[in-house]
């Protein structure tokens, strides 16, 4: 009320969020090519970076310039991350097959009619009988990771016992 001016506060340019990242994904997929193996990987990357550009839409700069300055900041965090998480599967991988070299792939058998009996059944039958014999799972909860019903799994794993005997007994 005294005589003060009224001051505005700076005027955010009218681009909304929405216009202000079509105008910026291109530039930032190009950013992420260039940086990013395999090159498929880059999608993920913008794709991530715009997920963040739209969170953070709020503290969106209100310069056309320091946007665009601003999106590459978000996109350099994000490709940061997309290297550390790489280097972290790299060595996860690394461990992994190191400690796949000492795990037999399956039970160990000098019977090769035994396997010839299992390999005469249909590839969903060899599994249902690999994940009850070799992972320990209860036929109802084999079935269940094959999308079967329990009442279905248990004639399925019967009728494949059967077969495999009648295959065993003629060797």
């Amino acid at each position: 009320m005294g005589g003060e001016p009224v001051v505005d506060a700076p005027v955010r340019e009218t681009v909304s969020v929405e216009e202000f990242i079509r105008s910026v994904a291109d530039e930032l997929l190009a950013y992420f090519v260039r940086r990013v193996t395999p090159n498929e990987d880059a999608a993920d990357c913008l794709s991530e970076t715009l997920l963040v550009i739209w969170r953070r839409r709020d503290t969106l700069p209100l310069l056309e310039d320091e946007r665009r300055a601003w999106s590459y900041g978000i996109a350099h965090n994000v490709l940061a991350a997309h290297r550390r998480s790489g280097m972290r599967r790299l060595a996860l991988t690394s461990r992994l097959r190191d400690e796949l070299h000492t795990w037999p792939i399956a039970p160990q058998s000098n019977d090769d009619t035994a396997i010839t009996a299992l390999a005469s059944l249909s590839a969903r039958d060899q599994e249902l009988v690999t994940l009850v014999v070799w992972e320990g799972l209860s036929i109802a909860e084999a079935g269940g990771v094959l999308g079967i019903r329990p009442e279905a799994a248990r004639a399925r794993y019967s009728r494949a016992r059967r077969s495999m005997r009648a295959r065993l007994s003629l060797s």
